[in-house]
């Protein structure tokens, strides 16, 4: 029998729009697993029980929750309007409303069945075969104009798994790595998770671009990395060559004065998904002390198919690549953090496949251009399939406390049908993300209701 909680010393309450009041809560016995299913922090579910089989450090991990308990909060409101998530255009993440794009099926079934004189190892526990790794290396060669060894691509289950394991092989506990807000929301998660401290420096505000003497100040000797993402979720910005170069000169600047220089980890998840011609620089082809990671997931719109790869250029010194890629081996075996074999036999062809930028192109400009004209201020992303938006202000609302003012309207929103994701959640109050990976009549949908709330 799964152990109760007491609730009778909450004595705050939050309606489904976001509004708190107090309340007496009646000295009712609930099971964790109603709390675990209403919104509850994993540190709160931990308090209400006389004994607990998780560890200290999980209990106090509430920032790891932030995104899951806003799906609960929207679980809870679509029920109570008598919904259902298939009655909802869902504009939260980016995956696929649409059939997959043409081949991809192809490739996996053909990479579930062992070719001739292949059986025996097919499915055993297996590595990329070197072709396909000399594949990868060449083409990124040869799009970037810098070398990269078919040795230093390291290919792992999705890019959350090549970002753990490069914060693992950089960080100490209590060391310090750098994140840019607006920022991805796993991002301080996979840090805590390897005990490390996320520190977040604001972007520019002007062009949501790395702030350079912000990023500076905020340099410890404790730092040891920085994340970047560009093109960036979930602004759609793409980080300019100027920025890149002025940040790699203020980094050796530092380096110069350090015993250890700071490791650049540039997130290139959306790398390939660029509109207007818009140009597309990695660091890693400035900057010497930089890795890249990549997954086929956003490009091929199948984030379940879990299939990424880290990237090591050639500008980074020879002895630092050597003990950079086998302490990853040596990380990445202890979780096995491998993709599956059929994956793996798949890694070439699916390097090469995109899904069609000019639909997606085209599906921006509506959302953006609607948007504009029923009052709203967008953001028009340059890359990435998201669409980031200023919450309207309601300035003579009192039940609406500021800085939850998106969730209040995302919440709103979720009542009549349509999902989207507060900025909130990103480090960006007032502000929500659309996905245009939702098809073309959920997007038509939404653009209408928000046509009405913003008129």
């Amino acid at each position: 029998m799964a152990p109760v909680a007491n609730l009778t010393s909450i004595t705050t309450s939050t309606d489904r729009l976001g509004r708190t009041s107090e309340s007496k809560v009646p000295n009712t016995p609930v099971s964790s697993a109603t709390l675990s299913h209403a919104g509850i922090s994993l540190t709160q579910l931990a308090r209400t029980l006389p004994s607990s089989l998780v560890s200290k450090r999980a209990k106090k991990d509430d920032e790891l929750w932030p995104r899951k308990l806003w799906d609960f909060k929207v679980s809870e409101v679509i029920a109570l309007e008598g919904l259902s998530k298939h009655d909802c255009a869902e504009l939260r993440y980016g995956n696929p409303q649409d059939d997959p794009i043409p081949g991809i099926v192809d490739v996996f079934a053909n990479a579930t069945f062992p070719p001739p004189g292949r059986e025996v190892e097919w499915y055993a526990y297996s590595v990329p075969d070197r072709a396909d790794l000399e594949a990868v290396a060449g083409r990124l060669s040869d799009s970037r104009g810098v070398e990269y060894h078919p040795d230093d691509i390291i290919v792992t289950d999705g890019s959350l798994t090549a970002l753990d394991l490069l914060v693992f092989a950089s960080t100490d506990p209590g060391d310090e790595v750098i994140i840019l807000s607006p920022v991805y929301f796993n991002y301080p998660v996979i840090i805590r998770h390897r005990e490390a401290v996320p520190v977040i420096v604001p972007a520019r505000p002007d062009n949501f671009e790395p702030d350079i003497e912000e990023i500076r100040r905020a340099v410890t000797p404790r730092t040891k990395a920085i994340i970047i993402n560009s093109p960036n979720n979930p602004t759609g910005v793409i980080y300019s060559r100027e920025c890149l170069s002025e940040l790699s000169e203020m980094l050796e600047q530092l380096n110069s004065m350090r015993e250890c220089p700071i490791l650049v980890i540039s997130d290139e998840a959306y790398s390939r998904i660029i509109y207007d011609d818009s140009e597309f620089i990695s660091i890693t082809t400035i900057y010497p002390h930089s890795v890249m990671t990549y997954t086929t997931g956003k490009t091929l719109l199948a984030p379940g198919q879990r299939l990424g790869y880290i990237a090591i250029p050639s500008l980074m010194p020879v002895d630092h690549r050597h003990i950079l890629r086998r302490t990853l081996a040596v990380a990445q075996n202890a979780t096995w953090g491998f993709p599956s074999s059929p994956l793996l036999h798949s890694l070439n062809k699916l390097d090469t496949m995109s899904i069609d930028l000019v639909h997606f192109q085209g599906r921006r400009d509506y959302v953006c251009d609607s948007l504009t004209l029923a009052g709203f201020r967008t953001i028009k992303p340059s890359g990435t399939f998201y669409v980031c938006v200023y919450v309207p202000r309601k300035e003579n609302d009192a039940s609406i406390i500021p800085e939850k003012e998106d969730e209040t309207f995302c919440l709103e929103l979720a009542a009549k049908g349509v999902l989207v994701m507060p900025g909130t959640l990103f480090g960006w109050p007032g502000t929500f993300r659309i996905s245009l990976t939702a098809n073309d009549q959920q997007l038509k949908r939404a653009v209408r209701v928000l046509s009405e709330m913003g008129s």
